[in-house]
């Protein structure tokens, strides 16, 4: 039997919605709805009703759950293809635009989603995605993240680039090329964790950059 295919939190996908339990799910007090995977939809649902709440007004047509497909620009699954995210007011808050929400509510808005047990694209540290929400790993296993070296482009590059920044002010562009400050920054953080100095992210910087 072929393994079922799984989206970048680690949970089950599937072009068929039926096979990972997607389903349809009202969010009160609007006439938005949306599809999603049951056993995580009061979670999605409840942040979504926060968000007409408390941030502005959700447009039916513009939010959306589930949809098989992979990350923009990358071959991963997205988690909307597991059914485990949602995108509020889509348009007016387009993926890699900073500042689309009013800066007092991004403090509030980032508690509620780790309250739930979600993540918020607006705190991303690469390309940020202000209109998405997606469910954390929660029992199941994430997808494992690619050894990346010089040379290499993509998402894993941009989130390695984020966090080097973020770690030791590395001053990169998130730009998903593993040029040579990347590698000059990789081997840097390397040398400070006593890891090997080689400049490859494997499993054992990956443990150290996500900690």
């Amino acid at each position: 039997m072929t393994p079922m295919a799984k989206s970048q939190n680690g949970f089950p996908a599937s072009a068929n919605r039926a096979e990972i339990d997607v389903r349809v799910f009202p969010v009160n007090g609007t006439a938005v709805k949306l599809p999603v995977r049951a056993d995580v939809a009061p979670r999605l649902v409840e942040m979504a009703h926060w968000f007409h709440v408390h941030v502005e007004p959700l447009r039916a047509g513009e939010c959306h759950g589930y949809a098989f497909r992979p990350i923009e620009g990358s071959t991963v699954l997205s988690n909307h293809a597991s059914g485990t995210a949602i995108d509020l007011n889509a348009p007016s808050h387009p993926m890699g635009k900073h500042g689309t929400v009013p800066a007092a509510k991004r403090a509030a808005i980032s508690a509620k989603a780790r309250e739930l047990g979600l993540r918020w694209g607006g705190d991303f540290t690469g390309r940020v995605d202000e209109m998405h929400f997606e469910v954390l790993a929660n029992g199941h296993q994430p997808a494992t993240r690619p050894t990346i070296k010089r040379g290499a482009r993509g998402d894993a590059v941009r989130e390695a680039q984020g966090i080097l920044n973020r770690k030791q002010s590395a001053g990169l562009a998130v730009d998903g090329i593993f040029g040579p400050l990347t590698d000059k920054a990789v081997r840097e953080f390397q040398r400070r964790g006593g890891l090997e100095v080689d400049g490859i992210v494997g499993p054992k910087t990956w443990g150290r950059l996500l900690a």
